[in-house]
């Protein structure tokens, strides 16, 4: 299950979220309005910069809603690919 890793908040996992949501057709700015949320407060949650009981809640919220095995992927894709870019010198 995707709670084996351990995300960190930060532009990989919101785009890896944000990846998600559109491959299965659907939007991280839809999913917020549908559920009443403000994709700014969602977007700090995400990034990892609101970490408290509330934030932590979102972001399992949104995990959740994106489809945690399908964020879990990409997360670790994109962790990869980042970190190929910086041992080749591109980041």
């Amino acid at each position: 299950m995707a709670q084996d890793v351990p995300f960190v908040g930060g532009a990989v996992l919101h785009a890896a979220i944000l990846g998600a949501f559109r491959a299965s057709g659907r939007s991280f700015d839809s999913w917020c309005a549908e559920n009443g949320l403000r994709p700014g407060a969602v977007r700090l949650a995400t990034y990892g910069q609101s970490r408290g009981p509330k934030g932590q809640a979102l972001l399992a919220r949104v995990i959740e809603a994106a489809g945690p095995e399908v964020v879990r992927t990409a997360y670790l894709e994109r962790l990869k690919s980042h970190v190929s870019d910086l041992k080749d010198g591109v980041a």
